[in-house]
């Protein structure tokens, strides 16, 4: 499923780079950095499809998350989606506020500290930003990897059938050469044995003179 959405992504006209950019920038946007410091990152497979596939949210294939790749800009279509929910009445949720206090980070060589909720893996905003980045980079590595490993494999291919068809082609025009060549080799030696026929029968005249009449009658 993932190769698939790699795959995809390339042929919606996005280069590798572009791919990475869309994985980074959503790692962070849609929320899975959160979800994966609190522990509630469940499907890593689901994940990294989201990460990777074409959004559906917008029609124009240019449009990249909200801009349009070839303008470097907002797109439009986005935009006004976007002043569309705006005007939609929003019911305002409030939560509960957590009692304040203090709490030290459980990270390694770490002795910040911090006054709220306790984080559920009891580490700092550092910490926590230094986890998610080592993990970006590891799951942005294997995709890039794989699309680039994909994208050898296409190059091969179409090595291999270019390689093909020119051995082919090389096979035909050598046919056709030796074709020619075997036709004009017919044709010097009808002409050598034509020019042998007629040295031999001047020869006869020559040497028997009153065979003339029946050599001119075989001519």
């Amino acid at each position: 499923m993932l190769r698939e959405a790699i795959l995809h992504a390339l042929d919606a006209g996005r280069t590798p780079q572009q791919l990475l950019e869309r994985i980074q920038r959503r790692w962070w946007t849609h929320g899975y950095a959160r979800a994966l410091a609190e522990g509630e990152l469940s499907s890593p497979v689901g994940v990294a499809v989201g990460l990777v596939r074409p959004s559906t949210d917008c029609p124009d294939p240019m449009c990249e998350d909200g801009t349009t790749l070839h303008l470097d800009d907002a797109c439009p279509k986005c935009a006004e989606r976007r002043a569309d929910r705006r005007q939609r009445p929003v019911t305002a949720q409030r939560g509960n506020a957590a009692e304040l206090r203090w709490w030290e980070c459980d990270g390694e060589d770490c002795s910040a500290a911090g006054k709220g909720p306790r984080p559920d893996n009891g580490l700092c905003r550092q910490c926590r930003d230094r986890a998610e980045q080592t993990e970006i980079q590891r799951a942005t590595a294997g995709l890039v990897a794989e699309a680039e490993t994909a994208q050898e494999a296409e190059r091969l291919r179409q090595a291999i059938r270019w390689e093909r068809m020119l051995d082919e082609a090389h096979a035909e025009h050598a046919e056709r050469s030796r074709s020619a060549q075997d036709h004009a080799e017919a044709e010097q030696r009808a002409a050598t044995e034509a020019q042998e026929v007629r040295r031999l029968r001047e020869q006869l005249i020559r040497e028997h003179p009153e065979l003339a009449a029946y050599a001119q009658q075989q001519t």
